[in-house]
């Protein structure tokens, strides 16, 4: 729970409304022993006694009718009833491009700003497809911390201004270091991505690579690349057999990369399991 010392849930620490929600509602139930799903909603002038909950638990999103209302109820000012709007915008945007759009509007807050000022620079390594193979990059014994060469060791080429961004963020999130001998390196520490916010930047990740995999198949010969697929009538329990073995290969995989003293390519693996026919309800 983020509280501050007078008490009150400090919305700005927040990218998820409903969490927010969800820590404010068990806050005001620790501080007013009357307080429940039902007083709220006498408060905010809902119908329904538990809406709140069913908002918090994501059964139910705010108009902006209702997104108001909550404002009321909860007694937010003006800038956090704004940040707030834009929180319930993010969460409940249909397309990608409308939860970038409120994602930024997010950042570039200057309360959000002040209590989480690496944000912005966690979410664009996610929002960019080289950021990641270019820290496993710099493992290669030949790699020079130069513009121009990085650029032109990546398929498809990336610019000299991305390279040399690239390399920026790597060193400011301090995912990677140079050694007294001034060999660069990886470093221990990872970017979260359990946050709302950078979960849909992780999203846009995996649907670029997956993009990406399926333009391999022009741009590489057989030799360099392994695409196959399978079409399965499978039950629910071998579904679930199927899952565990793709989780124990993966493991597998890992184990064996572990164990690579160099590193002379970076490769992109995609594991993809999805439904193409569900069972359906019964009419």
């Amino acid at each position: 729970m983020n509280v501050y010392k007078d008490n009150q849930v400090n919305i700005f620490e927040y990218t998820d409304y409903r969490l927010y929600l969800y820590d404010y509602y068990h806050l005001m139930k620790r501080l007013k022993s009357q307080f429940s799903f039902r007083f709220f909603s006498r408060m905010a002038g809902l119908q329904s006694p538990n809406y709140l909950k069913l908002v918090m638990d994501g059964q139910r999103n705010l108009t902006p009718e209702t997104t108001e209302k909550f404002i009321k109820a909860i007694k937010l000012n003006k800038k956090e009833a704004g940040f707030f709007r834009t929180l319930v915008m993010q969460n409940q945007a249909s397309t990608i491009e409308e939860k970038d759009f409120y994602t930024q509007q997010i950042f570039k807050h200057k309360s959000f700003q002040k209590l989480k000022p690496l944000s912005q620079d966690q979410y664009d390594y996610y929002s960019e497809w080289y950021h990641l193979p270019l820290r496993e990059l710099v493992l290669r014994s030949d790699f020079i911390n130069d513009p121009k060469w990085i650029a032109n060791q990546f398929t498809p080429k990336l610019t000299e201004k991305q390279a040399k961004e690239a390399m920026e963020l790597l060193f400011k999130l301090k995912l990677i270091r140079e050694t007294k001998e001034g060999v660069l390196e990886q470093t221990n520490k990872a970017v979260e991505s359990g946050d709302a916010v950078f979960t849909e930047a992780v999203k846009v990740y995996h649907k670029t690579m997956i993009q990406m995999g399926a333009e391999s198949i022009d741009r590489f010969q057989p030799k360099d690349r392994n695409i196959n697929s399978m079409t399965m009538g499978v039950s629910q329990k071998t579904l679930e057999k199927v899952q565990q073995a793709l989780g124990e290969f993966q493991k597998q995989i890992v184990s064996i990369v572990s164990e690579d003293d160099s590193v002379e390519e970076v490769v992109q693996l995609n594991l993809q399991l999805f439904p193409l026919a569900q069972k359906g309800e019964e009419l």
